[in-house]
């Protein structure tokens, strides 16, 4: 049986929270963000301060997007393989593989 399909409930609450807390974060710091051309702050008069982080702090803002965005399509993933667990190839779970529903519905 695969340890994937066999996951428990709290291993995808563990999953679900670190993908939220991901999601969150990751918002934060692509706001936090300063543009290359000013963006929304140069039209209204905003000077070139450097943004929230400094001038320098760019460039590891930027990292920490990569990386977290990398972390994101990561979790989707794992949380999608956990929560759907091993499905068949027409939709059925393992435990509805073995069997068969008459065509008439009747059971």
């Amino acid at each position: 049986m695969n340890m994937l399909a066999a996951a428990s409930n709290t291993l995808l609450i563990l999953l679900a929270t670190l993908f939220v807390l991901n999601c969150v974060a990751l918002i934060v710091f692509v706001l936090f963000r300063q543009s290359d051309t000013g963006g929304i702050g140069a039209a209204f008069g905003g000077g070139d301060g450097g943004g929230a982080f400094g001038t320098k702090g760019q460039a590891v803002v930027d990292k920490v997007i990569t990386f977290m965005g990398a972390t994101f399509v990561v979790l989707a993933l794992v949380f999608s393989l956990v929560s759907t667990g091993t499905k068949t190839a027409d939709g059925r779970g393992l435990d509805d593989a073995g069997t068969e529903t008459p065509a008439d519905g009747s059971k």
